[in-house]
């Protein structure tokens, strides 16, 4: 057992404290953080966007964000950052951090196109008709009726694209970007002791995760309550 907490010790020592390698971890950490929350907010409003363009029914846009929007999704990530980054801006002076996130933002706003497309083509036709013959406007039926349904809809497969997300950042190794998994391999090639870095890492991974998930828990009760007070306000 002496032995056992000794090694335990000396793995602290080495991976954590000498050279203050922890501030290594923390750096890293930090940056998957900011990776991670950054492309899935521009993610999101990209594909907002990609789905009010593909609601107007325009043959030719639609072809377009499809065509896009496919193309990103079959390409793999690892690809796709390898054209963004030495490719299309390997004659720039943007940061590798931003083109990375540039990369993922496009990826995961193709994807989350798909799910508020599907969610809102999900939305019962003939309650939004209901609306409007009450006298409602298209944007009190979109706030009243389609919005609530659609998030309903959505709000699952939204939620997993946010771990989906996070878990590709951790491809930035490749360009050298010092985030959290590469830290982890940075320490372990120094030390050899793969074991207290590697654990550190998942578990910090699995934290944001369950980080992620309480914030859309706190979303989605907060949202329930507002639809209720709504309700009440409206009459309806």
């Amino acid at each position: 057992m002496d032995a056992f907490l000794q090694a335990v010790q000396n793995s602290i020592y080495i991976n954590l404290i000498y050279e203050d390698r922890y501030l290594f971890l923390l750096k890293g950490f930090g940056l998957t953080l900011y990776m991670t929350f950054a492309t899935f907010f521009i993610g999101t409003v990209l594909g907002a966007v990609f789905c009010r363009i593909k609601l107007n029914n325009s043959q030719i846009a639609t072809k377009i964000i499809d065509l896009v929007c496919n193309l990103l999704i079959r390409l793999p990530t690892l690809v796709l950052l390898l054209i963004f980054v030495y490719l299309l801006f390997s004659n720039t002076d943007i940061d590798t951090v931003i083109m990375a996130i540039i990369a993922f933002s496009m990826k995961a706003g193709s994807y989350i196109m798909v799910i508020m497309y599907s969610a809102v083509k999900a939305v019962n036709p003939g309650e939004i008709e209901a609306g409007r013959t009450l006298g409602m406007s298209k944007f009190k039926v979109f706030r009243l009726i389609t919005l609530p349904q659609a998030v309903k809809h959505a709000l699952p497969t939204y939620k997993n694209q946010l771990i989906i997300t996070l878990q590709e950042t951790s491809l930035v190794g490749f360009l050298a970007i010092n985030d959290l998994t590469r830290a982890s391999q940075v320490i372990t090639s120094r030390t050899m002791d793969p074991y207290l870095s590697i654990i550190i890492s998942a578990v910090a991974y699995l934290l944001i995760g369950a980080f992620s998930n309480l914030l859309f828990w706190f979303f989605e009760r907060n949202k329930h309550l507002q639809i209720d007070v709504d309700y009440k306000v409206e009459g309806v």
